[in-house]
């Protein structure tokens, strides 16, 4: 099961002007949010992961799908010349081919320094579930002058239990299983 994530509509508006890099911590669910875009907003996608060996080579000699509308690169940030690789990409493809980038936290140093990419790409963090997404509830940045509480139910509860008892973290917390969850506050709370 994949829920849908609260960068997703994002993602796809920026996608249309501009290629996007998708970092955030391990296992929070970038290359499931990746492929689901893929798959839901485009006709056909490629996804090349830098750590698989076949998905390197075809990366190395330019190798994609013709039919593809969606390139994901996983882990690309592994590569040493990968930064102007991606942009002899998007300067040449860029009104045929949308980029979405994605990587572990480290994706974030690379953004901080100048670089032949600058004002070629949107950068977006994905962190764990928190209660608004799981009750999928929009975020209003109008909402943030002030502090509004959600109001107080037995679903709200029930949601806010099972992120602390399973974490924010996708796997653990869609399954909803102790076998998953062996990181949770609650497993750390209770030995």
């Amino acid at each position: 099961m994949t829920k849908e994530r609260y960068l997703h509509h994002n993602i796809i508006s920026d996608l249309k002007e501009k290629m996007v890099f998708m970092g955030g911590p391990r296992q929070v669910g970038k290359t499931t949010l990746s492929k689901y875009i893929g798959k839901k907003d485009y006709t056909a996608c490629d996804y090349l992961n830098w750590d698989n060996r076949e998905d390197r080579k075809n990366i190395i000699e330019n190798k994609f799908s013709a039919e593809a509308r969606l390139l994901i690169f996983d882990e690309i940030h592994k590569y040493k010349q990968w930064k102007n690789y991606i942009k002899g990409i998007f300067d040449k493809n860029n009104e045929k081919i949308d980029i979405l980038v994605t990587g572990s936290a480290r994706l974030d140093l690379y953004r901080k320094g100048g670089d032949s990419l600058m004002g070629r790409y949107h950068y977006y963090r994905l962190h764990p579930f928190s209660l608004r997404e799981a009750l999928q509830i929009k975020p209003d940045i109008r909402a943030l002058k002030e502090l509004n509480f959600l109001p107080s139910s037995k679903n709200v509860t029930g949601l806010f239990n099972d992120l602390l008892h399973f974490g924010g973290f996708p796997e653990p917390f869609i399954k909803r299983t102790k076998k998953t969850c062996a990181g949770s506050i609650m497993n750390i709370l209770t030995g």
